[in-house]
Order: C-alpha cells, then sequence, then structure tokens
C-alpha cells in the first residue's frame, strides 16, 4: 500500500514537471519544498535505476523511460482503483453470480414475483438457473453446486435449511370429458371421484409427488396410475387434454387450466405442502444468496397478508 501511494505522489509530481519544466515551480503548484521533490524523485530513480528527468534540457523534460514510467504507472493506478471498486462491490453484494435452482412450475410462480426486482436492485449479479427435479436439486445444494432452490418442501435433511416462503395447498383436477355432475368445491377424500381412474403423477424424486403419495395412501385411494412425468406442468397439460386426472398445488391453477379441467380443492388438513428457499445451513450463505431469501421472503410475506 505505501508502494501505491508512492507511485501516485509520483504521477502528481511527474505531471507538475511536464507542465511547469523545473522542479521549483512543480513543487510549488503541489504545496511541497523543492528538496523534498528532488528527494523523492531520486529516490525513485535509486528504486528503479533509471532517469525519470533529462537534467541536460531547460525547461525539464522527461526521458523516454520517464515517460514510459509515467504511461504505465498511471495505468497501474486506475486498475487498482476499478479492482478497489469491484471488490467494494462484491462486499456490498452489487456484484457476483447466483445460482438458483427450481422446478419449472415454481419457476412460473415464483420467479416472476422475485426475479424482476431482484434485477432491479441488483442489475450486476448474474443469476443461472437450474431446472431439475427436487432430489437431484438437493444434492446439488448440499454439493455446493447450487447456491440454493426453490421448491415444495422434501423429507426434512438435517443439513438443510428450509426458509418457507408461502403455503400452498393442493387441487384434484379432472378432464372435462369425465363430465361429473355436482362436483364439489372442497373435498377430503377424493377416493370416489378417481378409484380406478385413469391418473397422472410425478415422478418418485419430485417433493410434491412424497406429498400426493402420502395423501394416497392416508386416504386409501387407488388411481390406475397410466404415466409418469418428471414436470407437474405435463401432468396438468395431459389432464387437459383428457388423458386422466392429476393432483396440482393450488398455486399452479392458471385461468386457462382452470376453463379446460374440473377442479376440487383438496381439503387443508388433507393435503398441504411448504413452499420454501432450500440451502446449505453447513455453509454461510453468500451476500447475494441471502439478499435473493430477504427479498423473495419479505414479497411473499406482503402477498400473503394482502390476501388475507
Amino acid at each position: 500500500m505505501k508502494q501505491l501511494e508512492r507511485e501516485r505522489q509520483m504521477i502528481q509530481i511527474l505531471e507538475a514537471i511536464q507542465a511547469y519544466g523545473n522542479v521549483s515551480q512543480a513543487a510549488e503548484a503541489l504545496f511541497m519544498t523543492q528538496p523534498t521533490v528532488s528527494k523523492i524523485i531520486r529516490n525513485q530513480e535509486k528504486q528503479y535505476g533509471i532517469s525519470f528527468l533529462d537534467r541536460t534540457e531547460h525547461p525539464l523534460k522527461l526521458t523516454y523511460a520517464g515517460e514510459f514510467y509515467l504511461d504505465r504507472v498511471r495505468k497501474l493506478v486506475a486498475d487498482y482503483q476499478t479492482m478497489t471498486h469491484d471488490l467494494n462491490n462484491f462486499a456490498d453484494n452489487r456484484v457476483g453470480r447466483l445460482t438458483i435452482g427450481v422446478n419449472q412450475l415454481l419457476a412460473q410462480v415464483v420467479l416472476p414475483a422475485v426475479l424482476p426486482e431482484f434485477h432491479r436492485r441488483y442489475p450486476q449479479i448474474q443469476v443461472q438457473l437450474s431446472e431439475k427435479t427436487s432430489a437431484t436439486m438437493e444434492e446439488e445444494v448440499l454439493n455446493q453446486e447450487l447456491d440454493l432452490y426453490v421448491g415444495i418442501t422434501p423429507a426434512y435433511n438435517e443439513r438443510l435449511h428450509y426458509q418457507r416462503l408461502y403455503t400452498d395447498g393442493g387441487a384434484l383436477l379432472l378432464p372435462k370429458q369425465w363430465a361429473i355432475e355436482h362436483v364439489p368445491e372442497e373435498q377430503l377424500d377424493i377416493s370416489p371421484l378417481i378409484n380406478g381412474k385413469d391418473f397422472v403423477v410425478e415422478t418418485e424424486r419430485t417433493g410434491f409427488q412424497r406429498i400426493v403419495n402420502s395423501y394416497l395412501t392416508k386416504y386409501n385411494v387407488r388411481p390406475n396410475i397410466v404415466l409418469r412425468t418428471a414436470n407437474i406442468t405435463t401432468a396438468m397439460s395431459l389432464t387437459a387434454g383428457g388423458m386422466g386426472a392429476t393432483i396440482a398445488p393450488q398455486s399452479a391453477l392458471t385461468p386457462e387450466l382452470l376453463a379446460r379441467t374440473q377442479v376440487i380443492k383438496l381439503t387443508p388438513t388433507a393435503l398441504q405442502c411448504d413452499i420454501a428457499i432450500v440451502y446449505n445451513n453447513q455453509n454461510e450463505p453468500t451476500k447475494q444468496a441471502q439478499s435473493f431469501i430477504d427479498l423473495a421472503t419479505r414479497i411473499f410475506e406482503t402477498t400473503h397478508e394482502e390476501r388475507d
């Protein structure tokens, strides 16, 4: 640091000599004494083993080595200032990279509510998204391949921390073609409606399907599973197309989907799930990750209060 301060001082001295042509006037312009300026120059010349000034010229001029030194040391100091500024931005969480895992469904529900505001606040933070199954993203968070993931809370893992965003309910979606009369708005036990009937489910490695499986077992619901998909959005689309019923989170029910299916909400005591941001609790979240967590939490707390 002391060396850098000396280089900054030399820039001022050499620029002043270029402007005034002699050491005395340069010293006066810098509010320094002439002996002090001369000593600083000679010490630097001795350190590098070169002469910065052509002392045979009047007014004084820089030697070629002096001009080279001045040009390079200006760049050196400028680069240092840029580096310091950028590092301060890192420290203040204004630049960096954030890797987020999210399933496709929640990418459509959570990310539009959070990412635009996050980008507005931190435009220099590069966000990288990964859309995989909950089990895969859980492993990647544990292996520090992802900073965090947004998902339907899976089975508890003591090495992970779960920051709840909101609680979601479940809904049974039936194809319009089934034409069931008097469809109830809410149902606890759906077995009379779908036992033995075609049913589309997610693969076992998704957090939501674990919850659905638990519900089906608890209420002895026995549908005819015709397809497993890694994506609940695909399952809902297939239901809309008439392939079979499915169970989906209520937050996934778009107006288009409501128009193309028959929807029965499941009683909250029967099926509920928490949507959470999950991160490795063995390490402190990065400042970028913590900012995302804090912002998402505030946004969904506000949204929940407004709905209440």
